[in-house]
């Protein structure tokens, strides 16, 4: 039978596995409930606050994607315009696809000071090279904002002539400790040709966010469901194209937290990993009632078939925060039992 390590236990067996973190939406529940929904475009449905007209709409492009349908429509709209044809009714989806998208990261996404952000933090400040998360939320962006001390931090953005910060490459160096949302973010979005990050004002980032949507710059972020789909729109966007380049060069070892790797919808991420340079895996595994810790690991193992030059290990993703808080205390001085939080960072 296959071992079950707590993470602490297999870091030190494997400490290469703090090299590489890729996070999915099992890490961001932990921090929020609302991250149980799959995506924006879920959270509108299940709260049944579409028009029949606008989910049509989406229906009609078989997609789940906001700034698709909001471009169409924009193109639409000058189609019509130039052939002197009406344009109320698409200015209007547009309008009411356009709030709706607004109410759902203001609802959906928790304010900064809610969140237990030295958690978070060192949750992160554990590993050592490259951050990888499929999450479209903020809170990798806070988590190495708070850590911003202790490593030399690069995400790839870089002011351009205008000062937006747009995304350029060859920024990096190889002793930055990296950031790669491989499928986009809130606060990123397209402008001539470069994908640009929302700069914070000062004030409430997510306000910032939300006034770009307004001025018609939609979210770059991949909310497609076959793995198949959601590749081909990585391929057809440089910034996404280069975070699964950088997935497909990692090195040394990965732990993986919060991914279900179900091959219909992640196979380009399974396979990005099993044609990687990393020789340990270490898979977070979270049994519920109706999924077993034993099936998990067996179905994980089929996923990624005979790998000759990797190792594939297990931990109880359940007690992952634990094994970074006791990482944490290492060289904390503390008596008696473990404290209930985590050390300021």
């Amino acid at each position: 039978m296959t071992e079950l390590y707590d993470f602490k236990t297999l870091s030190e067996k494997h400490p290469e596995i703090l090299d590489n973190l890729l996070t999915g939406n099992g890490f961001s529940i932990e921090f929020d409930s609302n991250f149980r929904y799959g995506g924006l475009y879920e959270y509108l449905q299940t709260k049944e606050l579409f028009n029949v007209r606008e989910q049509n709409l989406f229906e009609a492009f078989e997609t789940t994607n906001f700034e698709l349908v909001l471009n169409s429509l924009l193109k639409a709209h000058t189609i019509n315009e130039t052939l002197g044809k009406d344009t109320d009714f698409l200015d209007e989806s547009y309008q009411t696809i356009k709030n709706l998208l607004i109410m759902a990261v203001k609802e959906i996404h928790p304010a900064y000071w809610l969140l237990d952000n030295d958690k978070l933090a060192w949750s992160f400040n554990i590993f050592k090279k490259n951050i990888f998360t499929t999450n479209y939320d903020l809170l990798s962006y806070w988590a190495l904002l708070a850590i911003r001390n202790k490593k030399l931090i690069r995400d790839g953005f870089w002011p351009r002539d205008d000062q937006k910060l747009s995304f350029q490459s060859d920024t990096f160096q190889n002793n930055h400790f990296k950031l790669f949302y491989l499928h986009g973010a809130l606060h990123l979005y397209e402008d001539r040709g470069d994908v640009i990050k929302v700069k914070s004002s000062g004030a409430n980032l997510m306000d910032d966010i939300t006034k770009e949507y307004e001025r018609g710059n939609f979210p770059v972020y991949v909310s497609e469901g076959a793995s198949e789909k959601k590749l081909a729109q990585i391929k057809n966007n440089s910034y996404l194209s280069h975070c699964y380049h950088e997935l497909l060069n990692s090195d040394g070892g990965i732990t993986i937290l919060g991914q279900g790797l179900n091959p219909e919808y992640d196979k380009h991420l399974i396979d990005a990993i099993k044609n990687s340079k990393v020789k340990f895996i270490a898979y977070g595994v979270y049994d519920t009632p109706d999924t077993t810790k034993d099936y998990i690991i067996e179905t994980t193992k089929n996923h990624f078939g005979d790998l000759e030059d990797k190792e594939l290990h297990f931990y109880d993703s359940k007690n992952f925060f634990n094994s970074v808080k006791e990482i944490a205390y290492q060289d904390k001085p503390f008596w008696g039992m473990m404290p209930p939080h985590f050390p300021k960072i």
